[in-house]
């Protein structure tokens, strides 16, 4: 099974989960939703919410989703290939959510994911 992580605020979370489905603004005004791979989500998440607590890392399964993902590089360094879901990211494709914390080095991965270890998902 091949997964993708996105990055949401706790309360970005709880809507979705409640809606079952994540359309944020970069749908509207990039075309598609910005996700990573595992071993890029702790650089991505230093940069773009190094002031941000409480977030939530989403883990999606690529084949259950109802968007086509693409992966394109990054336009900074031009060898990075992020995916990119390009539509609404829904329930169905949710494998599991983890709180995703920061300590004095920055955002690291949760145990269980460094050491591959999911269990089902659950409603966080």
């Amino acid at each position: 099974m091949t997964y993708i992580v996105h990055v949401l605020s706790r309360a970005d979370w709880e809507t979705f989960r409640d809606q079952g489905e994540y359309r944020p603004r970069s749908i509207d005004e990039e075309g598609f939703v910005h996700c990573s791979k595992l071993g890029q989500v702790g650089l991505v998440a230093d940069y773009n919410h190094a002031d941000d607590d409480e977030l939530v890392l989403v883990l999606l399964d690529e084949s259950r989703l109802d968007a086509p993902v693409r992966y394109e590089t990054d336009g900074e360094d031009g060898k990075s290939a992020f995916p990119h879901v390009y539509g609404p990211l829904t329930m169905d494709a949710v494998i599991e959510t983890v709180p995703f914390e920061q300590d004095e080095t920055g955002f690291r991965l949760p145990e269980n994911l460094l050491n591959n270890k999911l269990t089902t998902h659950n409603s966080e």
